[in-house]
């Protein structure tokens, strides 16, 4: 009997989270492997911006548009397009003939007539 409650005392003190327990991130395990990568992107990043620059200077916009982008951030896109502001809401005959129309009695008396 003394040793089954010894059994049951020691798996009792498995179950939980424990240290070093689970997968290890995929950045610890290729730690090499990515720092090989970044210092080979790094490398090239000089080359790759030269590259882009001169694009850019012969005439490409998507080049142009990228650089202004990364350099200066993303203008932020309008939700709603702008407002045609071009034309008057109403002519000057308009605001004559509402003027004219309008009445005191009426602005005074909110009652309807019948």
């Amino acid at each position: 009997m003394a040793e089954l409650r010894a059994v049951k005392a020691d798996a009792s003190t498995h179950g939980g989270a424990r240290s070093g327990a689970g997968r290890k991130p995929k950045a610890l395990r290729y730690a090499s492997e990515l720092a090989q990568a970044e210092e080979k992107i790094m490398s090239a990043l000089p080359a790759a911006i030269d590259s882009l620059v001169d694009s850019a200077r012969c005439g490409d916009v998507a080049a142009a548009k990228y650089l202004l982008d990364r350099a200066f951030g993303r203008v932020k896109e309008q939700c709603a397009p702008p407002a045609d502001d071009r034309a008057l809401p109403m002519t000057e005959a308009d605001h004559e003939r509402a003027i004219s129309n309008w009445c005191w009695a009426d602005a005074l008396n909110p009652m309807p007539r019948v």
